[in-house]
């Protein structure tokens, strides 16, 4: 992942939660064009899905996070790639 991707901003998504879940959905990605079955990967990204992110706090003495724009433009890219991937392979 380029660093200029997420922007950071007081009070954005907690960074650990982002990368966690950004982590898991590249594993998927990789299985998906690797050709693993639609069957094994589909279930494994719903619960990808229902993982929260929790937001840092905000307001004067509030902690950085990554922006919640580029968060979630970045995980619904890398979601409609996992999509395509799986289409592909039918």
């Amino acid at each position: 992942m380029r660093s200029d991707v997420l922007r950071s901003e007081k009070g954005g998504y907690n960074k650990t939660d982002v990368l966690t879940k950004i982590d898991a959905l590249s594993a998927l990605l990789m299985m998906a064009e690797e050709g693993v079955d639609s069957s094994k990967i589909m279930p494994e990204l719903e619960k990808v899905r229902q993982r929260p992110i929790s937001r840092e706090k905000d307001g004067f003495f509030g902690t950085i996070g990554f922006s919640a724009e580029d968060t979630d433009n970045y995980i619904a890219d890398l979601e409609g790639q996992i999509a395509a991937a799986l289409a592909s392979a039918r």
